[in-house]
């Protein structure tokens, strides 16, 4: 038997992985069975063959990361990324690795991503496929097309809005150039609907990754030869390149030919095939009252000087190596102060310089988290020998400003946003406000090439490697146990009685909530944020009981490590937010019975009173409060949740607390059925 492991954010994303790895190989019923090996780690055994090769797998399931200062497992997996040249701490959602011989071998990393691609949101994760792409790990990034950004009040659809081509591209220009794989997939989106969007009517729906992701995973997990799904998974990559670039202004971005163009190997350099084009300039737009210091003039300059890379509107551009020397001069009259020597080099006429231009900062100083992956972009879509300048003019915190000059790898360490700045800029100007007792002015003008060269020169002599296998047992207990305890429980054990419509774990993306209505499944799409259209509380579960009453139950359910952790009235407000949402029109809807058929738009509203709604909470045993205390936040039921580890039997023993009649009938069912279900993983009482 081969073991493998999905270490993911939390147990949505391991178990997605999973659910695409056995569907492809389709094991009969009787040759797959799903367990727990630790309170927090769902199995999946199964035996079944692909492509003539006999396949007996373990898949161990492994929610939640050590990050930052969590300490949930013994070593930490992003370890071997780290020591092979990984150096943002921006990392993928989901890892596969092989165990083998007492050690872990990591074989891919996947991200994905279901929010709307469009802005600065659609390179927020380009930190993570260049970090994750330069050690030699595959890296796939997962889109799920279409997505509407939606109306806060009426939640109506607004036009549809697509990424610049040039985002995309950066991924098949990255595999290029470096040799290592790392591309885009995009997946068929609830909401995609040619008959319903013109802007989509041209799409080409053989491009989505929907049947050849799993394939890849599967042959890339057996050792077969996958260079033909790398190449087709690329060409599908570019193939929405070129469907972006159709829909852009071809006056001040590059057209699907010119991509193809440069796709053909008949340029090897974008950044010298926009030099020879020369057909738009580069233009920052920067509102009036966020110009600082003389940043309007350097706008002109840049206007005067510069050369489009893909697109007039991307936030870069190239200063082609002829004009660097009237770039710096004039440059170093805007700055005064500058230092002559780092003048001198900017001026140097031996390459390209790209100029990237960003606020980076918010009003109160904190960093515009999307903007990490700004200059990783750039990177990835040259991929050449250029220098690189970022031009700042937002608001920094005078602790950040006293760091940068006086230990900028301690400041780009404790900073992500810093980090991708100092690590990937040959240059960087400061043109901004600073975050003070008595607010002031700062203009600096920095050489941070040999930072850069310190970032860069991680890993380039190491390979990937394997590690020492760690325990599958957690070290600690908290929130991710619960909610994978609360969707194994409810979502495998009591399947047959359960709709899982909601599983929202830490690092979730809210991406959605669905309802069994008669034969329909109806969801809701990018959950909103609590405001005063959509009031109450996000749930982190939302489970479809059928049979406690006459009508399906949703058992709406927050989780904490800790039920001092609940907000007060969470139990009103949880039930509150799934009334106010389903006030609104389902985004889609499809059939479910008697066979599963294809997402379409919803049309009708459905009828809250349709369903019974009790709110819960579950949280951890150890830190638990005296259950009186626990109802003041006015759930109806409260799952106190304890880990099992003796040696033989592991799972949790569950303790139902109801405070009302109907909630003791929904405990009743509850352990009825499990009861029934002749697993014996669970003490419930």
């Amino acid at each position: 038997m081969n073991t493998f492991r999905i270490h993911g954010d939390n147990i949505v994303e391991c178990e997605r992985i999973a659910d695409i790895i056995v569907s492809t190989l389709n094991p009969d019923d009787d040759n797959i069975r799903t367990f727990l090996i630790s309170p927090s780690t769902l199995t999946i055994e199964m035996k079944c063959t692909f492509s003539g090769n006999p396949i007996h797998w373990r898949l161990e399931l492994l929610p939640g990361f050590n990050k930052n200062t969590k300490k949930r497992w013994e070593e930490n997996i992003f370890d071997a990324l780290k020591e092979a040249g990984s150096f943002f701490d921006e990392t993928p959602d989901a890892i596969i690795s092989h165990i083998r011989d007492g050690e872990e071998q990591i074989i891919v990393g996947i991200e994905f991503c279901s929010a709307l691609q469009a802005g600065n949101q659609a390179w927020q994760r380009s930190a993570r496929a260049f970090s994750t792409g330069r050690t030699g790990c595959p890296y796939l990034y997962i889109v799920d097309f279409v997505k509407y950004e939606l109306d806060n009040t009426t939640r109506q659809r607004k036009s549809l809005r697509f990424p610049n081509a040039a985002v995309p591209y950066s991924y098949v220009n990255y595999s290029k150039t470096t040799g290592n794989f790392v591309a885009q997939l995009y997946m068929k989106s609830e909401e995609f609907d040619k008959t319903r969007d013109d802007h989509i009517a041209d799409f080409d729906e053989s491009d989505f990754g929907d049947d050849i992701l799993g394939i890849y995973i599967v042959k890339l997990m057996l050792g077969m030869d996958i260079s033909q799904e790398k190449e087709t998974i690329l060409k599908k990559n570019m193939n929405v390149v070129q469907f972006l670039a159709a829909h852009l202004d071809s006056n001040i971005n590059f057209t699907p030919d010119e991509w193809e163009d440069i796709y053909s190997l008949k340029h090897d350099d974008i950044v010298d095939y926009a030099v020879k084009k020369n057909r738009f300039n580069f233009h920052k737009t920067i509102s009036a009252k966020s110009h600082h210091g003389v940043s309007a003039d350097v706008i002109k300059l840049v206007d005067e000087l510069s050369i489009g890379l893909a697109s007039r509107n991307l936030p870069f551009g190239i200063i082609s190596a002829d004009k660097r020397e009237e770039f710096a001069n004039r440059l170093s009259q805007l700055y005064p102060m500058a230092n002559e020597d780092i003048i001198n080099n900017l001026a140097c006429n031996d390459k390209h310089l790209i100029v990237a231009i960003f606020k980076g900062f918010k009003p109160r100083g904190d960093d515009n988290r999307p903007d990490r992956g700004l200059l990783p972009l750039v990177i990835m879509l040259s991929s050449t020998d250029v220098d690189v300048l970022t031009y700042l003019y937002g608001p920094l915190i005078e602790a950040n400003l006293n760091l940068l000059d006086s230990d900028p790898i301690k400041l780009a360490d404790k900073n992500g946003l810093w980090r991708s700045i100092l690590a990937l800029s040959n240059y960087l100007i400061l043109d901004v406000p600073v975050r003070a007792t008595k607010k002031y002015d700062a203009e600096r003008v920095y050489d941070t090439s040999k930072i850069k060269d310190f970032y860069t020169a991680r890993g380039t002599e190491q390979q990937l490697k394997n590690k020492p296998v760690f325990s599958s047992i957690p070290m600690t207990f908290g929130e991710d146990d619960v909610d994978t305890a609360i969707h194994y429980l409810f979502g495998h054990i009591l399947g047959k009685y359960c709709f899982e419509g909601l599983c929202n774990p830490p690092g979730g993306d809210w991406s959605g909530f669905s309802v069994l209505d008669g034969t329909m499944e109806n969801r809701w799409l990018s959950l909103p944020r609590v405001s005063d259209d959509i009031k109450g509380k996000r749930p982190d579960h939302i489970l479809e009981l059928f049979g406690v009453f006459d009508k399906p139950l949703l058992l709406s359910i927050e989780s904490k490590e800790r039920s001092i952790g609940l907000e007060e009235d969470v139990g009103t407000k949880l039930v509150t937010y799934i009334k106010k949402l389903m006030d609104f029109v389902p985004s889609a809807k499809r059939h479910v019975k008697p066979s599963i058929g294809e997402w379409s738009w919803g049309d009708e509203q459905i009828n809250f009173n349709n369903f019974e709604t009790i709110s819960a909470a579950a949280y951890l045993k150890d830190y638990a409060e005296p259950s009186d205390e626990v109802f003041k936040k006015n759930c109806e039921i409260l799952f106190v949740m304890d880990p099992i580890m003796p040696d033989k039997k592991i799972g949790w023993t569950i303790e139902i607390i109801p405070s009302t009649d109907r909630a003791s009938i929904v405990k009743q069912f509850i352990i009825d059925k499990y009861n029934a279900s002749g697993d014996d993983q669970f003490f419930i009482h």
